[in-house]
């Protein structure tokens, strides 16, 4: 796809008067936060701590007015399920007084938003006991850590044994979840027994400047946010193993990382099908993990500006926004955890490896 200069210049400006009248930094609803959560802490008799980063990240104004509810959520969760009482606390050998960290960044071309405390974490068997009185999850049935973790997003789910003005209302995380759906994010959560939980919200961006690396596969162009980048290569073959029937593999850093071949992600044609010949990208996702992202080449990095695919068209698996090159192509700026979702659940093609 191409614009003529006058064209791309014409969207640019526009792009830009857009952002100066629609975009603001995320320290107003980082003070919103703040404030309820000074209320809740009175409330539950908890010493509470709260912790702020990012508040300079940018934020479309209609995401802000949208995450006020959610993150009121999330907070009064992280207080009142997740902190232990000042006395528990200091029994466990930790500070009497609780912390709730609040942070803002962007992150592969969409705006990332961690609640994370060093409370108790999640109960895991409590949950899964009142998701089977209420009916949620037939009785005798096996779940991961992880999908427990998740069964508090489930309409109506609460550990709360009786109502208050915090807890068992009948809304919570679900609302939180369908709220951040209807923005086009998701949320995930990550809990480790003793030591607290962390939710991450992952919401688009309508309109930012991004520093990113364009790459080639076959005859299309995508840009790969710089943050997301770790480094790349070409391997060699001795580095490369294929899994049976799952997917390949390369050793990097002293670890085996999964090879996610684009060109068969997204069905293009005329792409360089072969690792050794082309470049692997290693990318790292959100929660820390990697992968490798086989790509034809890697042609420089480059200053952005994206735009929303959902607000223009509709939402893509694996992308989270498109962008103007300075030839007048528009490119596709991935989201690596998309990707890596794709891949998990599509199985990532696995190429005939021979030494």
């Amino acid at each position: 796809m191409r614009l003529s200069p006058q064209a791309g210049e014409t969207l640019l400006e526009d792009l830009q008067q857009f952002k100066q009248t629609y975009f603001e930094e995320s320290g107003e609803f980082l003070g919103v936060a703040e404030t309820g959560l000074l209320r809740l802490a009175t409330a539950t008799g908890k010493d509470v701590s709260l912790v702020t980063s990012g508040e300079a990240t940018e934020v479309d104004k209609t995401v802000v007015e949208n995450l006020v509810d959610p993150l009121t959520h999330m907070i009064r969760n992280s207080i009142d399920h997740g902190l232990e009482s000042p006395d528990t606390r200091e029994a466990n050998g930790k500070p009497r007084t609780g912390t709730v960290h609040l942070s803002a960044a962007h992150r592969s071309g969409r705006i990332v938003i961690k609640v994370a405390d060093d409370g108790k974490g999640i109960d895991r068997p409590r949950v899964m006991q009142k998701a089977v009185e209420k009916g949620l999850v037939p009785a005798g049935t096996s779940l991961s850590d992880e999908e427990i973790d998740n069964l508090i997003f489930l309409p109506g789910f609460s550990t709360a044994d009786k109502i208050s003005n915090i807890s068992g209302r009948g809304v919570g995380m679900d609302v939180v979840r369908r709220n951040i759906t209807s923005l086009g994010g998701r949320i995930g959560v990550y809990s480790t027994p003793g030591q607290g939980s962390r939710f991450v919200l992952s919401l688009p961006l309508t309109l930012a400047v991004l520093d990113g690396m364009v790459i080639s596969v076959g005859a299309e162009r995508f840009v790969l946010p710089l943050t997301n980048i770790i480094e790349s290569l070409r391997p060699k073959p001795a580095e490369l193993h294929g899994l049976v029937n799952k997917c390949d593999v390369m050793m990097a850093r002293g670890e085996y990382i999964r090879l996610v071949y684009l060109h068969a992600l997204f069905g293009i044609p005329g792409a360089v099908t072969d690792s050794t010949k082309g470049l692997v990208v290693l990318v790292e996702t959100e929660d820390g993990g990697r992968l490798g992202l086989v790509v034809d080449e890697v042609l420089g990095q480059q200053q952005v500006v994206i735009k929303s695919l959902e607000s223009n068209y509709r939402r893509l698996d694996g992308v989270a926004a498109a962008t103007i090159l300075g030839d007048g192509r528009v490119a596709l700026i991935l989201d690596i955890a998309g990707l890596r979702e794709m891949s998990q659940q599509a199985g990532s093609p696995v190429r005939s490896i021979t030494h």
